[in-house]
């Protein structure tokens, strides 16, 4: 099957026309400067279906268009459980489930995240590069975004460098915070181990704001934002304030209630990079977290 492809469209008005193509393309379609030069060497930037020079200004109701390749998709399909919350023509976005890693690694060839959406996409007729937008762990849960073609990608990879996409989450930690509510700053590396991350002084600067919503028999629930985005930051962060997440084995321990740590990816706040529209995307907390909590509070 052949590429999908996503055409944006301009059309100038009296306020910019008098512009620069280039200008137009940066301001307006807020494409990236590797982008511009990207679509300008493949030929994929029309006025007026005509390639023209980036230089050349733009007149009053001319059309400005650019064809984005959605790229090749080559995961292989799996018949595997996928929980779509929410899909157009330019974004997919599903609730993973626990014990399912999001890509195939050297070590994980198949049963992943990436294979069940490949399948998605042959029974739906599609075909588009799997652009993971946010990242989970193998046993974190909750949703992630797929971009479906590269412009999507980059406007919301854009909106998580300036705070704009918000990742909440709930987790259940051991203990009480001092606090009821703050934000831990603290700067995270790998460890030599090459699998831990851990508080470092030659790490990037980590911001993870929490809320406590509950409290019970020595253990929290905790609302957490997520102000950067590092490999393992809540992890680190809870654990380095001696509140490990439970059934968290790498920073904490086993626990008897639950088979892996109790975090999950609660809700998603972004601009829709095509619509502008305002989104909201909710997953409720699953079943093993729900009987954690209930069984603690007993």
């Amino acid at each position: 099957m052949e590429s999908q492809k996503k055409i944006l469209k301009v059309t100038i008005d009296s306020k910019i026309a008098g512009n620069k193509l280039i200008d137009v393309l940066k301001d307006d379609f807020e494409l990236s400067n590797k982008m511009i030069k990207k679509f300008d060497k493949e030929k994929k930037i029309f006025v007026n279906s005509k390639n023209i020079s980036l230089k050349s200004k733009l007149k009053e109701n001319e059309t400005v268009s650019v064809e984005i390749d959605c790229g090749i998709n080559n995961i292989d399909p799996e018949k595997l459980l996928l929980c779509v919350i929410y899909e157009d023509d330019d974004l997919l976005i599903v609730d993973k489930p626990k014990n399912m890693v999001v890509h195939p690694t050297k070590n994980v060839l198949s049963g992943t995240l990436a294979n069940a959406i490949s399948n998605h996409q042959k029974i739906n007729n599609q075909n588009y590069k799997i652009r993971f937008v946010n990242r989970l762990d193998m046993d974190t849960t909750g949703l992630l975004i797929i971009a479906k073609n590269s412009y999507s990608h980059q406007q919301l990879a854009k909106q998580m460098d300036e705070g704009i996409l918000e990742k909440i989450y709930i987790v259940v930690v051991n203990g009480h915070l001092d606090s009821k509510e703050g934000v831990i700053e603290d700067s995270i590396d790998l460890n030599d181990d090459g699998i831990k991350r851990e508080l470092s002084t030659f790490g990037k600067i980590s911001k993870t704001k929490y809320k406590v919503i509950e409290e019970f028999n020595n253990v929290s629930v905790l609302e957490i934002k997520l102000l950067t985005g590092r490999t393992h930051q809540i992890r680190v962060h809870l654990s380095s304030f001696g509140n490990n997440i439970i059934g968290d084995t790498l920073y904490g321990k086993t626990a008897d209630l639950i088979e892996r740590q109790a975090l999950h990816s609660h809700i998603l706040r972004f601009i829709h990079p095509i619509t502008k529209e305002n989104m909201e995307i909710r997953s409720k907390l699953p079943d093993d977290m729900e009987n954690l909590i209930k069984n603690l509070k007993n």
